[in-house]
């Protein structure tokens, strides 16, 4: 059951960064709203305690390694799309 229940939230997190990335790319006006930035922001916490997860409770499988690799890679890209937002809001307030 606690296998079932982390692959569920593994999958809604991957479909919630997902459309976090497209939301960046094509439309960030949703993602500048204060629900965009409470969704962004729960999503790279929810990854980063779904990847612990992943290295100390759940066992050693092929299923679990790769559920952490892809927790990872997806949280990481998050928070480089985060950082990214934030040199362009600095850079963009620095011109005249």
């Amino acid at each position: 059951m606690f296998k079932y229940m982390i692959a569920l939230m593994t999958a809604l997190l991957l479909i919630v960064q997902l459309g976090i990335a497209y939301l960046w790319i094509f439309d960030w006006r949703h993602l500048a709203t204060k629900a965009g930035l409470m969704i962004w922001i729960s999503s790279i916490v929810l990854g980063i305690l779904l990847y612990f997860i992943y290295s100390k409770f759940v066992e050693d499988g092929k299923f679990s390694i790769v559920s952490r690799k892809t927790v990872f890679s997806s949280t990481a890209m998050t928070v480089i799309l985060a950082v990214l937002a934030l040199v362009i809001e600095a850079i963009t307030k620095s011109m005249p």
